[in-house]
């Protein structure tokens, strides 16, 4: 069933893909906007910047995923959870340092972000986790990415796939 549900939110992010951008997101050179959806109470109050997943390495079926969300609303949204049509389960988690030591962990309860604030997911920090992916990620294509809120709507955001591994700086010589 969520395979059924995730086609088809694939397949109507597809056809309105070309409506979903604003024109400043356009002009400011973001990589990805969304809008919030359904019964908002303040439409648009939510928008997304800079959403990318990374590619896997080889033999691997799990990775994650980063974007910034800014609440320009005038109330409290709280994103509750992820939905991809690459994966069954997507988790949100968080670096934490503990004992010396880096560590992962699942954020259970959702994400509040306050108004006028922005929640940024990053390496290193807060970040998406995508489980179970059993397609190969080629690097510079979309996919779609559903954040779903307690009563901002859902947002939906076009994601781009990046590399893994980062790209060596350009022009420096030691």
């Amino acid at each position: 069933m969520k395979k059924i549900v995730a086609l088809i939110l694939a397949a109507q992010f597809a056809l309105l893909a070309p409506y979903s951008y604003s024109q400043s997101a356009i002009h400011s050179g973001a990589h990805s906007v969304g809008h919030a959806h359904g019964s908002a109470p303040e439409s648009g109050a939510l928008t997304v910047t800079d959403a990318y997943i990374r590619t896997m390495p080889p033999g691997r079926t799990v990775t994650a995923g980063f974007l910034s969300i800014t609440n320009s609303g005038n109330q409290a949204c709280q994103i509750l959870s992820a939905e991809s049509p690459l994966s069954d389960r997507l988790e949100f988690h968080e670096h934490l340092h503990s004992d010396g030591m880096m560590r992962m962990r699942p954020v259970s309860g959702g994400l509040l972000i306050e108004a006028g604030d922005t929640l940024v997911f990053q390496p290193g920090g807060l970040h998406i986790m995508l489980f179970n992916i059993q397609q190969p990620l080629v690097t510079g294509e979309n996919t779609p990415l559903l954040l779903n809120t307690d009563q901002c709507g859902s947002l939906q955001v076009n994601a781009e796939i990046r590399s893994l591994v980062a790209k060596p700086m350009g022009g420096m010589h030691h």
